[in-house]
């Protein structure tokens, strides 16, 4: 775990603050970059926003409080942020919370609708003003907006929380107030600690919940009568997937984190030699490879929103560390996942069987917005997954199924 509170931490980001302004080389052009980019972002993002805010009708001003999320990120950091969101619904159990992504119905996948989730549609400006309270999350925690009057009034007993959330992200101001820059740097320290990638948020909300947090999503949400509407009831499967996703196609090459093909295909074979009567079902999405060596191709052929309850109904998942693996946080599924270079000390779940080769260190994040698909060191595929072999995945999977 990591002491934000010790004077080692705080000059260890104190580093790598000074590292990115490049204060070291007094390069008062990057720092006037950074600059601009707070004096943008105070008038776009804040003043902007504030101005809009009130020529639109927010909530009602009742006796229940009005939380909006900006929740950053696809389906696999909506499942990591449910724990910080369900930490904070402890704290308001009767407030109305308002969710807001960029991924269309990534928050569905893990929030059930009700009177007390609504969900903001991802076309529209996030204008967390018109509401009490705002925040913003992805690897880090920021609040954006605190109607003091009505949290006081309402929800007394949470304003000592988010004075000493304020105070935690006061601390390390320069790394939250433009977390669309420093979420990577974020990323980066959790990687050099070897501790799981809600650890910030938990640091910055305050609220010290528990990051191994696991448990069931509603049943609504992992209905049944999706497995019967594939044809699936009944029947003995398991899912596969090749870990793609539109979001993480960078200049039309998959991720470094995708096995190839005929890897898949070698799996397969090894799989279903040695259990004819479990079907094998592959999950994705419209820019996933459609395999022909499967039983049933449903990539990208199905809402998202289906994809947990098709999960759940499986016998395990198998998967490259991906949004569906950390949605098995959430479900009866266990997955055997294999990692490439984004590192397990971060994303690996406990419950489930991960495969993990160590022919090179994690670089994710090291080479700007192409991390996803530029091996830092000039391979074309990543070693560590090369390590990873089908038949390595299959003797994992053979130990989960019996």
């Amino acid at each position: 775990m990591i002491d934000f509170e010790s004077d080692q931490t705080r000059v260890e980001l104190a580093e790598l603050e000074t590292f990115v302004q490049l204060h070291g080389r007094d390069c008062r052009v990057v720092r006037w970059g950074f600059a601009y980019r707070n004096l943008r972002n105070k008038i776009w993002w804040q003043w902007r926003r504030w101005l809009l805010s009130q020529f639109h009708k927010g909530p009602a001003k009742d006796n229940q409080l009005h939380v909006f999320w900006h929740l950053r990120g696809g389906i696999g950091d909506c499942a990591a942020h449910r724990v910080c969101v369900e930490a904070w619904r402890k704290k308001m159990p009767n407030a109305v919370f308002y969710y807001y992504t960029q991924t269309p119905d990534a928050a569905r996948i893990v929030f059930e609708e009700n009177d007390k989730n609504v969900f903001v549609g991802g076309g529209q400006d996030p204008l967390w003003y018109k509401y009490d309270l705002a925040f913003e999350v992805c690897l880090s925690f920021r609040t954006v907006h605190v109607n003091k009057k009505r949290v006081a009034q309402i929800a007394p007993q949470i304003m000592p929380l988010l004075q000493e959330s304020q105070r935690r992200q006061d601390r390390f101001s320069f790394f939250v107030k433009d977390n669309y820059i420093c979420d990577d740097v974020w990323g980066r320290f959790m990687s050099r600690h070897q501790v799981p990638q809600t650890t910030v948020q938990q640091y910055l909300s305050g609220l010290d919940f528990d990051i191994t947090e696991t448990g069931l999503l509603p049943i609504s949400l992992r209905d049944p009568k999706i497995v019967e509407k594939y044809g699936l009831k009944d029947k003995k499967y398991i899912t596969i997937h090749s870990g793609v996703n539109p979001g993480m196609w960078v200049e039309g090459h998959p991720p470094l984190k995708c096995w190839p093909d005929e890897k898949w295909r070698e799996f397969v074979k090894l799989f279903k030699a040695a259990y004819p009567d479990v079907l094998v079902v592959q999950l994705g999405g419209e820019q996933s490879p459609k395999f022909d060596f499967v039983d049933v191709c449903l990539a990208g052929k199905t809402k998202l929103t289906e994809i947990a309850a098709l999960l759940d109904g499986a016998l395990l998942h198998v998967d490259g560390e991906s949004g569906f693996v950390q949605l098995t946080r959430w479900l009866n599924t266990k997955a055997v996942v294999f990692f490439a270079h984004t590192d397990p000390a971060m994303f690996a779940l406990a419950k489930n069987h991960n495969v993990i080769a160590q022919e090179c260190k994690p670089c994710m994040w090291l080479t700007g917005g192409k991390w996803y698909i530029k091996c830092l060191c000039g391979y074309k595929t990543c070693r560590n997954l090369d390590a990873i072999t089908p038949a390595k995945v299959f003797a994992a999977v053979q130990e989960e199924l019996h």
